[in-house]
């Protein structure tokens, strides 16, 4: 919270109360007549009165990267199309923006130190299946969640004689990604807004993962911050163009979870390939199926479904899996069924943030997925307008 001379409130790490996100059309809250920047304000409720510190020099800090996080494919002989560049080109491509370029100590943290532990993932997965990450048995996940070899033995996408490094070694750059999108959570519930450039691995689920995904990242921020008492409830948007089944499936039971996802009607992960009865196919608390040819109808029907979230359901954060492959240049065939223009890709995100701009709930955003040489163009679009706004 900021007062008037520029003096930024923080609250004491030690304090494990609950933090009430709440919005108020008067930018002065009447418990300790405070202003936060933005929309965004923060009480940390206890017994008696509020406990805070303040700070000189508040930094938004909007938007989070880690080289260090990123899981480079090529590496490890892997062939996925998912390209690290995708991050380091839309970062390029906003450093040198004109409103932006003189100002990255105001929007950027180029590094973070956290990473996830076997705590964090037994919140959220089978025993046997998250230790099997910290022992011999990391490689063999790796190969299943990554879909590297083929039921008849052959290698899919990967060659691991043109590898660097064994599958393994994988594995410290995985949990700090993994860690990114509790970290830009974190941001968020300070500032209102956090854009990750990571994150979004949708297709993780309890005991395995597939799609790319050998971890939920998203499931794995929420139950930390959860455990933390840093919020009780959550949504998630997932505007991925695959069906967010890994997410849907872990918080199937768990009603301070809100899960929306708009995907392909079609594909995987609702294909033949997934037999019936598979936790792939458990809903989501709400389910925005868009079929090939009614790409014209996509935000209209998104739109609808943010605001009948919005009446079934309350939160604390939001995480939004903005990924880029809807658009119709992305280039993994599996996304083919769903093409969004470019233009129809910046509405989505923009109306995306209206909207949560306008509840008041902080949000954090994930790249999730987006595949091939211009994918970066998609985040880079949403960015270039958001940040300068929020800058001022």
């Amino acid at each position: 919270m900021s007062f008037g001379n520029g003096r930024t409130c923080l609250y004491p790490s030690t304090v494990s109360a609950f933090p009430v996100i709440f919005k108020s059309p008067d930018p002065q809250i009447r418990a300790g007549n405070v202003k936060f920047p933005g929309k965004y304000y923060q009480c940390c409720q206890q017994s008696f009165g509020l406990s805070m510190r303040c700070q000189d020099d508040y930094n938004p800090a909007m938007l989070l990267f880690d080289p260090d996080a990123l899981l480079d494919f090529p590496r490890y002989g892997i062939a996925i199309p998912a390209l690290d560049s995708r991050k380091i080109r839309t970062l390029e491509a906003l450093k040198i923006l004109p409103s932006l370029t003189n100002r990255q100590s105001e929007w950027l943290v180029e590094s973070f130190s956290e990473t996830t532990t076997l705590e964090d993932l037994l919140r959220v997965n089978e025993n046997d299946y998250a230790r099997g990450f910290f022992d011999s048995r990391a490689a063999g996940q790796l190969k299943s969640a990554y879909e590297l070899v083929n039921p008849d033995g052959s290698y899919n996408r990967w060659d691991p004689d043109s590898a660097i490094s064994p599958l393994e070694d994988m594995v410290p750059s995985l949990m700090r990604m993994l860690a990114g999108t509790r970290k830009a959570g974190e941001i968020a519930l300070s500032t209102g807004f956090c854009h990750y450039l990571g994150g979004g691995a949708h297709h993780g689920h309890y005991s395995f993962g597939h799609g790319f995904c050998p971890l939920n990242d998203t499931a794995i921020a929420i139950r930390r911050l959860q455990a933390d008492g840093k919020i009780r409830r959550a949504w998630v948007i997932d505007v991925d163009a695959h069906k967010g089944d890994g997410t849907a499936a872990l918080f199937a039971d768990d009603q301070s979870i809100f899960t929306l996802s708009a995907h392909m009607a079609h594909g995987w992960p609702l294909d033949d390939s997934i037999p019936a009865g598979h936790p792939s196919r458990i809903p989501s608390n709400l389910d925005i199926d868009v079929d090939s040819g009614e790409e014209d109808q996509y935000l209209e029907r998104l739109q609808k479904g943010l605001l009948e979230m919005k009446e079934r359901s309350d939160a604390d954060i939001v995480f939004v899996l903005a990924g880029a492959d809807p658009w119709e240049g992305d280039q993994l065939p599996s996304t083919g069924p769903l093409k969004l223009s470019m233009e129809q890709m910046k509405e989505r995100d923009q109306m995306i943030w209206n909207f949560l701009d306008q509840t008041g709930i902080p949000s954090a955003w994930l790249t999730a997925g987006g595949y091939g040489d211009n994918s970066w163009q998609i985040h880079t679009a949403f960015l270039s307008w958001i940040l300068p706004q929020r800058l001022g």
